[in-house]
C-alpha cells in the first residue's frame, strides 16, 4: 500500500452486469477507518484490521456487480491479506490521480408546492459519549475516544430536528434516493445547500457530521420542514434551538453530571427551571443498555408552533402536548469505552 494525493479529475463506474465476483484493476483509497473484514457475511476481523484514510491499496475487486464490499489487499493482516472492506469506506481509483467512483449528482429531489412551514416538531438531542459506547466504528466515534472532540463531553450534541407526525419524511425525494439512504451510503445522497458559516456550526454541534448524518437528516426529515430558506433555514433553526438548551441548566446539569447517575425527573426539572413550569413534561428520555450500565442516550423535545431565530423555546414547548417520561434513571456516560 502506498499514500497519495487524490486528483479531481472525476471519471463514472464502468463495471459490467455480473451477478457474482467481479475483478477490478486499480486501488481502493480510505477515506476514513474501516472494518476490514476476512468474512463480510460473518463481519469476521482477525487483527481487528482497520483502514487508514488517504491509504491506497491494492484492489482485487467488488462482490456483485453495483455490490457493497470491495475486496482489497491489506500488507501483513493475519490470517489472510484478502480483506472485505464496505464501499462506502473509500473509493476505487485507476492510478494515483484517477477517482472511478463519485456521488450522485442527480439531486432527486421535487420542490413540495404548497409546502407549510412545519409547526409541529421533535428536537432530538444526543449525549455523544453514550451513542459512541454502541457504535465506536464511526468516525465522530474515533474522534471522540481519541480526545479530539472535547467539546461533546460539556454539551448535547444535534441528531436532528422532526417534523411531525411520525411518518412525514422524504418529501418530494425520489425512490431511488431513498433507497440510497442508508447509513454507509450517506455520503453518497446530495448535499444540503447549507452556506459555510452554518456548515461549520453544524460540524462542531452534530458530531455526526463526519458521517454525513446531515445528509442523511436534511433528505429524511428537513425536506419536510418547507422553511422558506430550504436546507440552511432548517439547520440554523436546528442550532438556535440546541444553543438554548446547552446554555441552559439542562446543559449545565448533563456537564455537572458526567460519571454519574442522573433521573428523568432531574432532566425535567432542569427544563422547568429553565424554560418555565411544565416544559418538563414535553421531555422523553431516550435510554440504551451498555454491559449492564443504562446510559441516557437522547432526549426528545415536542414543540408546537413556528420556529424563528428569535422563538422562545418554552413557549414552544408548552404549546405541545405532554409525553410520557421515557427513561426514569440513567448514567451521564462519560468519553471513552467503558
Amino acid at each position: 500500500m502506498r499514500q497519495v494525493v487524490l486528483a479531481s479529475v472525476v471519471l463514472g463506474l464502468t463495471l459490467t452486469p455480473a451477478a457474482a465476483f467481479k475483478k477490478l484493476e486499480g486501488y481502493f483509497i480510505a477515506e476514513q477507518a474501516c472494518e476490514a473484514y476476512q468474512s463480510k457475511n460473518r463481519q469476521t476481523n482477525p487483527g481487528n484490521v482497520l483502514t487508514s484514510p488517504r491509504i491506497a491499496y491494492d484492489i482485487k475487486g467488488i462482490n456483485k456487480q453495483g455490490g457493497d464490499y470491495f475486496q482489497i489487499q491489506v500488507d501483513d493482516a493475519p490470517v489472510t491479506q484478502l480483506r472485505w472492506v464496505s464501499t462506502s469506506c473509500g473509493v476505487h481509483v485507476m492510478d494515483a490521480g484517477t477517482v472511478t467512483v463519485d456521488p450522485v449528482v442527480d439531486p432527486g429531489i421535487t420542490p413540495v408546492t404548497g409546502g407549510q412551514e412545519s409547526t409541529d416538531n421533535l428536537l432530538t438531542l444526543s449525549w455523544q459519549p453514550a451513542f459512541c459506547e454502541i457504535r465506536p466504528g464511526k468516525q465522530e466515534c474515533q474522534d471522540l475516544n481519541s480526545g479530539n472532540l472535547p467539546h461533546t463531553t460539556r454539551q448535547l450534541s444535534i441528531h436532528g430536528l422532526w417534523p411531525q407526525p411520525k411518518g412525514n419524511d422524504y418529501c418530494g425525494v425520489s425512490a431511488s434516493v431513498r433507497n440510497l439512504d442508508k447509513p454507509g451510503n450517506w455520503h453518497l445522497l446530495p448535499a444540503p445547500e447549507i452556506d459555510t458559516e452554518t456548515a461549520d456550526a453544524l460540524a462542531a454541534a452534530m458530531p455526526g457530521f463526519a458521517s454525513f448524518l446531515h445528509y442523511h437528516e436534511w433528505i429524511k426529515h428537513g425536506t419536510c420542514y418547507f422553511g422558506d430558506g430550504g436546507a440552511d433555514e432548517y439547520y440554523d433553526d436546528t442550532l438556535y434551538l440546541t444553543g438554548l438548551v446547552n446554555d441552559s441548566a439542562v446543559g449545565d446539569l448533563f456537564f455537572n453530571n458526567v460519571g454519574r447517575q442522573v433521573s428523568g425527573a432531574q432532566i425535567r426539572a432542569a427544563f422547568d427551571d429553565a424554560f418555565g413550569v411544565g416544559t418538563g413534561a414535553r421531555v422523553l428520555i431516550k435510554c440504551t443498555n451498555d454491559g449492564g450500565r443504562t446510559l441516557i442516550n437522547e432526549i426528545w423535545l415536542s414543540l408546537k408552533g413556528q420556529i424563528t431565530p428569535t422563538s422562545d423555546l418554552g413557549e414552544l414547548m408548552l404549546a405541545a402536548n405532554e409525553t410520557g417520561m421515557g427513561c426514569t434513571d440513567g448514567l451521564i456516560d462519560p468519553t471513552g469505552l467503558q
